[in-house]
């Protein structure tokens, strides 16, 4: 995966929370497992980001500034 997968999976499960917070102050049926997916879909998003942020070669040179 790329850096900007990890940024879309980040950013559609920032809408996809709020959208389940919508359901939830709504009482509508769904409302947890939109939350659900929507906080696996930011770890992952996260996660892959950071691996391919921190596997770029001139990170190094940037946190040692």
């Amino acid at each position: 995966m790329k850096a900007k997968h990890g940024l879309i999976l980040f950013i559609l499960g920032w809408c996809l929370r709020l959208v389940g917070g919508l359901f939830k102050v709504q009482h509508w049926a769904g409302a947890d497992s939109l939350l659900i997916i929507s906080t696996a879909l930011l770890v992952v998003g996260l996660l892959v980001f950071g691996a391919k942020l921190l596997a770029h070669p001139k990170v190094k040179e940037f946190l040692n500034r």
